[in-house]
Formats: structure tokens, C-alpha cells, sequence
């Protein structure tokens, strides 16, 4: 059976994903000089969303893939880039969902894929933070998608 993915659906995700990059950054901010490779992990998951933003919209994201934030400044950042992409998902339709965009000299892939790619990057590189805070000898916090949707947390 294939599943026909619907804006709806990305919108959703696109809210989990910002709910669990602010609770892995809250995480990290508590003992933000004990896991330094955490503060690294989350600026490279808001460069990628920046960088994937620009490549949708076409404009030139504000900086590379791998940024350079602290704990404060990634929480403007992950706010700005969640603006962002609800102006962008606020523009679309179901039907953009197939919409090829190219980048690079030679990349295409379809629109509702990119959008799928997005929180499931960000999903594998929280669950490193989540790594990086147990070795530290902190209890790292629940971002799973079926507990914040159970908590209605977005």
C-alpha cells in the first residue's frame, strides 16, 4: 500500500521537529560546557534547515550547514528557521509535494521528500545528543514523536 504524504501531514512533522530541537537544546543548555559536540549537533540540524529552506525558496540561506550558535543564539536561530518554513509550507499545496527542486550541479529530488528528510535528520542527530548527554551522566530527555503527540506538546 502506498501512502500518499499531505501537506498536513509535513506541517506536523515540521512542528515535532522544532518541539524537540527546543527540548534537546533545553538539555544541553543545563550543562552546555559538558557536552560541547551536543552544541555542535544542534547547530549543524538548524544550518541543514536553513540550507534546505534556501534551496526551496531559492534565496541563500544566512550562513552554512554548520553553524556557530550558543545555547541562546540557537533558540533565535530554531525560532527564525521555524518562521521560515511555516511562511514556506503556508505557500505550498498538496500538489507542490511533487514538485521537482534542484540544487548543486546536478541534484533533484521532490519536495515531499526533502520535507520528510528534515525531521528525520534532525531525529538522528537528537538521538546523538541524546547519546552525548548519557556519556556526560545526564538522563537525556523523551523526543519521541509518539510521546509529544500523546502530551500534545505541538
Amino acid at each position: 500500500m502506498t501512502i500518499q504524504p499531505v501537506l498536513s501531514h509535513h506541517r506536523r512533522l515540521f512542528a515535532f521537529d522544532h518541539w524537540a530541537n527546543l527540548v534537546a537544546l533545553d538539555a544541553v543548555a543545563l550543562v552546555a560546557g559538558r557536552v560541547p559536540r551536543a552544541i555542535e549537533r544542534l547547530n549543524h540540524i538548524l544550518g541543514a534547515s536553513r540550507v534546505w529552506l534556501g534551496r526551496v525558496t531559492g534565496e541563500p540561506p544566512p550562513f552554512g550547514h554548520d553553524a556557530s550558535f550558543d545555547v541562546v543564539e540557537l533558540r533565535r536561530e530554531f525560532e527564525a528557521a521555524r518562521a521560515g518554513w511555516e511562511a514556506f509550507l503556508d505557500a505550498q499545496t498538496d500538489a507542490d509535494l511533487s514538485r521537482v527542486i534542484a540544487y548543486g550541479n546536478t541534484q533533484r529530488v521532490a519536495l515531499g521528500d526533502i520535507l520528510t528528510h528534515l525531521p528525520l535528520h534532525g531525529q538522528q542527530h537528537r538521538g546523538q545528543i541524546n547519546v552525548d548527554l548519557r556519556a556526560a551522566g545526564i538522563t537525556p530527555p523523551s523526543i519521541d514523536y509518539v510521546h509529544a503527540a500523546r502530551h500534545g506538546r505541538f
